[in-house]
């Protein structure tokens, strides 16, 4: 089998994927295999085998690029996740800003209220002399 799947490639033929590979190993050594029959890579009749090869193999491409479709999808998907992770990252780093200034600013008013009361006992206690 691994002899197959390493074999070099013929100008003008395609690579042949695994599962075509696991499908002619088992066939060639079982040719009447209840496993390829259940997974629908065996025909049940033996008769028309050139016919059912062509309706293996298309099931094979067409399940391959089903597979390579969700993998795209699944890729589309991984990156706008990682986009939104970083833009939450941002926010969140913004946000942390933002709080520290609103602080910062109540810390400042609060010390311009206790001048401003100070200045005032002053300027009272003046007057009341």
């Amino acid at each position: 089998m691994e002899e197959k799947m390493t074999a070099p490639v013929q100008e003008g033929e395609e690579r042949k994927y695994s599962v075509s590979v696991v499908a002619e190993v088992l066939t060639k050594h079982r040719p009447s295999s209840k496993f390829l029959k259940n997974v629908g890579l065996q025909p049940n009749s033996t008769g028309k085998s050139s016919k059912s090869n062509a309706a293996v193999n298309a099931r094979v491409l067409d399940l391959q690029e089903q597979l390579e479709m969700s993998r795209q999808r699944s890729e589309v998907m991984r990156e706008e996740m990682d986009a939104m992770k970083r833009k939450a990252a941002e926010a969140e780093a913004a946000q942390a800003e933002r709080d520290k200034s609103y602080e910062l600013l109540l810390k400042k008013a609060e010390e311009n209220d206790a001048k401003y009361a100070q200045l005032m006992a002053l300027l009272g206690a003046k007057t009341g002399n």
